[in-house]
């Protein structure tokens, strides 16, 4: 079956999120910050409530985790560039699929929406589905007009590209750029010849 779709994990392959600074400045509270960013993703708690509490772990205020953490979210500019380059060189459509709720995800997706990089964008804190569910990767694919199988799913989480595989799709794990485009290339050949 051929390849209509690339679906793009948001952070850890699109955007360095700032969490990953907070996990290595308080690895003694890793799984509790892995408990509330399931909450968070899930949208069972805001992000006002996921900095409050946060705050009341670690001895910052909130004010001092959103700027010190989440101030540093940082887009990945040359994977965006790849992106935009996949979306104007190739037939597939191009979609986003992450687990976040719609409060963190309101500080990229303006840089998303400048850009018009994605033709269809599930998050989990949207419809209450957590990746590695597979029926998170069949929504996706269903808002992109296509079936699973001629998707390609690229997740910095090997758990969430097991998760895809069960749904039907093809998965990359996202290591570096240059990984993942050789890839994706290997897959639009030998599925798209």
């Amino acid at each position: 079956m051929a390849i209509k779709a690339v679906i793009f994990d948001c952070f850890g392959v699109l955007v360095i999120a700032g969490h990953a600074l907070l996990d290595r400045n308080y690895p003694q509270f890793v799984s509790d910050i892995e408990k509330l960013k399931l909450l968070s993703d899930s949208d069972e708690i805001s992000r006002l409530e996921f900095n409050q509490t946060i705050a009341k772990l670690v001895g910052l205020t909130p004010e001092q985790v959103d700027e010190r953490y989440w101030g540093n979210t940082k887009c990945v500019q040359p994977m965006i560039n790849f992106v935009k380059e996949l979306k104007t060189s190739s037939k597939c459509k191009i979609g986003l699929l992450s687990n976040v709720n719609r409060d963190w995800m309101d500080k990229i997706l303006p840089v998303f929406n400048k850009e018009n990089l994605f033709d269809a964008m599930v998050l989990s804190g949207d419809i209450h589905l957590l990746k590695p569910d597979p029926e998170i990767f069949k929504l996706v694919a269903s808002k992109l007009g296509v079936e699973p199988e001629e998707c390609i799913m690229i997740d910095d989480m090997e758990i969430n590209i097991f998760g895809a595989e069960r749904a039907g799709m093809k998965g990359i794990v996202y290591i570096s750029l240059e990984q993942t485009r050789l890839e994706i290339d290997q897959l639009l050949k030998q599925n798209n010849a």
